[in-house]
């Protein structure tokens, strides 16, 4: 598979860069993407090999630009014009055949000439997706670069005289020494004492230096704003007990047309029969689980899957696609199950997706076009068999899953007649359930032979109609479509996207806090006022994990931040998203309802507190009181004399209790009177 890698020439004079843009069984087709007039050229695949050219990743990044912005118009009126070419796309290879589809172009678009084979080169050199088209603003400019000017630059004085002073290396190192050892150090000096201070530096430097030639407020506060970051500021000049205890963030709570594989995919779902118990209370009944399947109408490999509690929509077609994009390895070694690459190869994206035309609607469709370069395909209203792969394969899994369990939706259930709950008999867990399914697809995919399969001519009578066996003779065989991705980075733009909101406490979703080092290095979960922070951000969530959230500062394709569950939300570790948000409203509720029952109780109370205040007050009133300066005079002995007899009556209280009742006493007194003394008794008395 070389289709749309880079190379490296190490046998040319100059740095080479190479792009596969045609990959054919016997040969391939390069263009070098960093020449201007390059057209492709072909090269034998035996031949290209024996070069062993270094393998380099591509020097090229793709924006995705903005939606309405300038940039889009551009990328979209350059490719209208390509896409013409592209309907016969190796007939572009032959220079006379190329000639007379731009001729075509010409005259369907009106552009001229230079700009259309300009537009082709760029689309081949640059990945040969409609973003490869978007103009490189960000190259523009000169970023991380310090200009020096001879000139003060900026705003003309209206005002004030004279016409200003440039900010030289002298007066920006006048500038540091103001702000780093005077404004930073002391908290009552503020930014226009910092000012003083360094014109300070500077009069006593240039004693004859003229007052217009002075620098502004304007210069000092822009090289300010320019230079220190306002967490910095705001910990630099708060003492380091008060920083970390009122200002830092605190966390202490501690087949036909279709050549070969990925040729085209297909993506359906389906509500299982059977139901499952939560995880963490086995008592709680969570209903059927959703599972997406994203099968290879070549192979019939399901090549992705998705097994959860969300509806179906986008946000679950996409972490199915995700996971069809990606290597299984690791996602199946998280249920105990070791596999190979080799018993799952499907990892890349394909040339076609088809699929239901809610679930492909949104931003994340955009995505697959533009920065995939995957062509979407919708299914015609309540026809079924335009995914027949897929339809069919949601049959064989309760065929292979349902006879082992407990939970099973049947036709009768308890609300008909002589009906049991099935429900009741549920014991299934979604992780066994997603292991029982990883199982089952792994089976099929390497070892049971699939029925009716329409071979191609070309295909030998040897092979099974094993998925994974017809997989890899596609690949060595037939033109391979499928592109190698970033597993990460296309991981988190594929999954759901939503609004978070930011505070001190954390970033907020759904009721969940979560914090990166990113965010605290901008200083956004500052208690301090002063340090700005978004009000609300853009981030990716697994509904399946709500451990880990992606926050998406930029419009980029590789632009993230991982952030982890903080450990004021430890209750939801380890779960579901819909887990989660059940027992959130469960405690909600709860809360709900206390709260209502103390509103219930608060006008007894509030009565019984008043009463308690009138009574005191028709006692004082009924008392007879001393002037003013005679109360006041006493309170220090009074409060002596009141403590006493407070201490006495905790004193007494403090005794036990005397009995009343007297205990019977029963005599033992023979009614003989003995004489008694202190001498030794006689046996006579006894």
């Amino acid at each position: 598979m070389y289709l749309n890698k880079v190379f490296l020439d190490p046998h040319s004079d100059e740095l080479t860069q190479i792009r596969v843009i045609y990959e054919h069984v016997d040969f391939l087709m390069l263009i070098d993407i960093r020449n201007e007039n390059a057209w492709p050229y072909r090269v034998n695949i035996l031949e290209f090999e024996s070069l062993s050219l270094e393998e380099i990743p591509d020097p090229i990044t793709l924006i995705v630009p903005e939606a309405g912005s300038k940039a889009e118009e551009i990328r979209d009126r350059a490719y209208s014009s390509v896409s013409l070419l592209l309907t016969d796309y190796f007939a572009l290879f032959d220079k006379k055949s190329r000639n007379q589809k731009i001729k075509m172009v010409l005259e369907a678009k009106g552009e001229t000439r230079l700009y259309v084979t300009r537009q082709l080169r760029r689309y081949w050199q640059r990945g040969m997706s409609p973003d490869a088209l978007a103009p490189d603003y960000s190259r523009c400019g000169a970023p991380g670069q310090v200009r020096v000017n001879a000139k003060k630059v900026g705003k003309r004085r209206t005002t004030s005289p004279g016409s200003g002073i440039p900010i030289t290396e002298e007066i920006a190192s006048f500038f540091k020494l103001a702000i780093e050892e005077f404004y930073l150090v002391k908290k009552d000096v503020d930014l226009k004492a910092a000012r003083t201070k360094a014109n300070g530096f500077l009069k006593s430097t240039y004693p004859k230096i003229k007052k217009e030639d002075l620098p502004t407020e304007r210069q000092f506060r822009y090289f300010f704003n320019k230079h220190y970051a306002k967490p910095l500021v705001v910990q630099a000049r708060t003492p380091s007990n008060l920083y970390a205890k009122d200002v830092a963030p605190s966390f202490s709570t501690s087949a036909t047309n279709n050549f070969g594989p990925g040729a085209r995919y297909e993506i359906d779902a389906t509500i299982a029969d059977l139901h499952l118990v939560s995880e963490h209370d086995r008592d709680r009944i969570i209903g059927r689980p959703i599972v997406y399947k994203v099968k290879d109408v070549f192979s019939r490999m399901t090549v992705g899957l998705y097994v959860g509690l969300e509806n179906p929509s986008w946000a679950t077609a996409s972490i199915a696609l995700a996971h069809a994009f990606c290597d299984k390895v690791e996602y199946c070694r998280r249920f105990g199950i070791d596999i190979t690459e080799s018993d799952w190869p499907s990892i890349g994206t394909p040339a076609t997706i088809t699929a239901d035309r809610a679930e492909l609607l949104g931003k994340h469709g955009d995505i697959l076009v533009n920065r995939f370069g995957i062509t979407l395909s919708n299914t015609r209203a309540y026809r079924g068999d335009d995914k027949g792969v897929a339809e069919k394969s949601f049959h064989m899994m309760h065929v292979d899953i349902l006879p082992y369990v407990k939970g099973k939706v049947e036709p009768v259930n308890g609300k008909k007649k002589a009906g049991g709950r099935t429900e009741l008999s549920a014991n299934m867990t979604l992780y066994d359930f997603t292991k029982m399914m990883l199982v089952s697809e792994i089976n099929r995919n390497t070892a049971v032979p699939l029925e009716g399969y329409d071979f191609e001519n070309d295909m030998p009578t040897d092979l099974p109609a094993i998925p994974v066996r017809l997989w890899n003779w596609g690949v060595k065989n037939r033109t391979g479509v499928l592109r190698e991705v970033d597993p990460k980075q296309t991981y988190v733009n594929m999954l759901p996207h939503s609004k978070a909101t930011i505070s001190p406490l954390g970033i907020c979703f759904k009721g969940m806090y979560y914090t990166s080092a990113e965010a605290i290095e901008l200083g956004w979960f500052h208690k301090n006022r002063s340090v700005p922070r978004p009000k609300t951000i853009e981030i990716a969530y697994d509904p399946l994990n709500t451990n880990v959230l992606y926050v998406r500062p930029e419009n980029k394709f590789d632009s993230f931040w991982e952030c982890t569950l903080l450990s004021r939300s430890r209750r939801y570790q380890d779960m579901s998203l819909v887990e989660a948000l059940s027992i959130r409203n469960e405690s909600r509720s709860a809360y709900a309802e206390a709260q209502q029952e103390a509103d219930y109780q608060a006008p007894d109370l509030q009565k019984e507190l008043e009463l308690i205040a009138q009574i005191a007050d028709k006692r004082q009133k009924s008392s007879q009181l001393s002037n003013k300066s005679q109360r006041l005079r006493g309170i220090r002995n009074n409060r002596d004399q009141e403590k006493e007899s407070e201490r006495q009556k905790n004193r007494e209280s403090a005794k036990p209790p005397k009995s009343e009742e007297k205990a019977t006493v029963t005599s033992i007194d023979s009614g003989k009177k003995i004489d008694q003394g202190f001498d030794y008794p006689d046996l006579d008395d006894f």
